[in-house]
């Protein structure tokens, strides 16, 4: 049997799968259809050749470490071809093409062994104007108006506000089942910023199914974008206009744009935080733009199920009361101010705390190494944010599991980016490791203090001999949701993973935690 053509891969940055296909070179964020794919699994290399040497290298995607050498053992994934097709592809400065090249952040292996040089850092975004979508018509279907002779309707016009139906999708597309689906879908966008009548439907009705199409229908996402950006230019009705930039933080609450339209609803959300009038506008813009980078970083809502009618009322209630996820710690504790007053870290970390040991996940086999079943993390995530205690439950993996994702879904990490290489140069030293400490922000210190003394109860000799984590262990899950790496090469990745691991250790084994033992 033929080894299929397409393969899956991660994306060194953000580690998130892509598709590509080994004989032609195209790359996607969406599985082909119709085709078999080769499955990404731990021991798969990528076959590359350096441009200065002419020498093949070879990338590990489960390590993030390079070398000359072609391995004895493995799944050798040649991706050459991917390269020269990039190779091909005109430079430009923005990401406007969905062919992102997967080897762009990656060196080859040094020749004496130093780490290759960190790649540049990309250019901060354009703030684009409609007119910058000049650049994307090849994207863009052609709409046409009159009843005997049709004209085309320019791109300004096309991409400004209408009270009329579309006759056609935004985006170009063949399929026509999308064709359908895309005029269906500018019908929910109109009747949810109160444009046309709602047929008897309410907001939460048209909301969900617009978000529930477009998840499940990842064709449908640049679509939905394109109309919201469409139906918020040039819309002189302040709450028609403030009503499709609450769709749009809800979309964005779900699933992100294809890496193709990224750039262009970066730029027009940033147009929008600078040229809006200050008020409502301006405020949900600067929302929507946080939201945009962080499901880039994230990528679309996980699990198996659709979002419910419950998670998407609770995006929408999240425009005004943001989540403890995925918010700054200061907002955290802002939120929490008013019903929890004297409380001096955040709920949330004292209620999953508190729920892993009532359900005995201290003495768990692979406590925080086994993930909790995703839905149930999603539906955690609800109820905290509700100030709710969470359900029954004896699965002590499901509160472990949100308690990474709430470090790790911080805006900024714990240890903040400016700590960082002080961090990675005392890991060898246990008294210098614990002295850095000293040196955090007040609330980012307190914090650190708690979670490290919950952490030595884990691995407390007694429990360790029931949930088999050892303090090793626990600093290789904990590391990466404490500290965040500011650099973007897979080598540099890579060496200071060892290091971030053993900084932790030091902490878990020496830090004094007595002054949060009655928080």
């Amino acid at each position: 049997m033929a080894e299929p053509e397409w393969v899956e891969i991660l994306e060194p940055e953000s580690r998130q799968k892509m598709y590509a296909n080994i004989v032609t070179g195209d790359c996607r964020w969406s599985p082909p259809e119709g085709v078999d794919v080769k499955p990404c699994h731990a021991n798969q290399w990528w076959e590359l050749k350096d441009a200065k040497t002419d020498r093949y290298y070879y990338y590990n995607v489960a390590s993030q470490t390079t070398m000359w050498e072609k391995p004895a053992v493995g799944d050798i994934i040649a991706l050459e071809r991917l390269q020269q097709m990039q190779d091909q592809m005109q430079q430009e400065e923005d990401r406007t093409t969905e062919r992102v090249d997967p080897s762009s952040t990656l060196h080859a292996p040094a020749t004496g062994g130093a780490i290759p040089t960190a790649p540049k850092m990309s250019p901060k975004p354009k703030i684009y104007s409609n007119d910058d979508l000049m650049d994307y018509k090849a994207n863009l279907s052609t709409h046409k108006r009159g009843l005997i002779i049709k004209k085309k309707v320019s791109i300004a016009t096309m991409l400004s506000w209408s009270k009329e139906l579309i006759k056609s999708p935004m985006l170009l597309t063949h399929n026509k089942k999308d064709r359908k689906d895309a005029i269906e879908l500018f019908k929910s966008v109109q009747m949810y910023m109160g444009d046309r009548k709602s047929q008897g439907k309410d907001q939460l009705q048209i909301v969900v199914e617009i978000v529930d199409h477009c998840w499940s229908t990842t064709s449908l996402r640049d679509e939905i974008y394109i109309q919201l950006c469409k139906q918020t230019y040039g819309n002189r009705s302040p709450s028609s206009n403030e009503l499709g930039w609450e769709l749009m933080l809800i979309c964005l609450s779900f699933f992100p744009p294809s890496t193709k339209f990224f750039s262009y609803l970066q730029g027009y959300i940033n147009r929008n935080t600078l040229n809006a009038p200050v008020g409502e506008v301006a405020s949900l813009a600067e929302k929507a733009l946080r939201k945009l980078e962080r499901i880039e970083q994230l990528g679309a809502k996980r699990g198996t199920k659709q979002p419910t009618a419950e998670e998407v009322e609770h995006a929408r209630k999240l425009i005004t009361h943001p989540s403890v996820f995925g918010s700054t710690l200061e907002d955290v504790m802002e939120a929490q101010a008013d019903v929890h007053p004297d409380l001096k870290v955040p709920y949330v970390l004292k209620v999953l705390t508190e729920a892993i040991i009532k359900r005995n996940g201290h003495r768990t086999e692979g406590i925080f190494r086994v993930p909790g079943d995703i839905d149930a993390v999603n539906n955690l995530k609800v109820l905290i944010d509700k100030n709710e205690r969470p359900e029954e439950s004896t699965d002590p993996h499901v509160p472990g599991s949100a308690l990474k994702l709430w470090f790790r879904e911080l805006y900024e990490p714990l240890i903040p980016a400016d700590t960082y290489n002080a961090c990675i140069k005392a890991c060898d030293d246990a008294v210098k490791s614990v002295e850095v400490v000293s040196t955090l922000p007040e609330l980012n210190r307190r914090i650190l203090l708690y979670i490290i003394r919950f952490l030595q109860l884990v691995g407390h000799p007694d429990n360790m001999k029931a949930n088999k984590m050892t303090y090793d262990n626990l600093a290789m899950v904990w590391s990466p949701n404490f500290l965040r790496c500011p650099s973007n090469d897979p080598r540099v990745i890579f060496d200071n993973t060892k290091k971030e691991m053993t900084f932790v250790r030091h902490l878990i084994l020496n830090l004094v935690t007595d002054e949060v033992a009655d928080v």
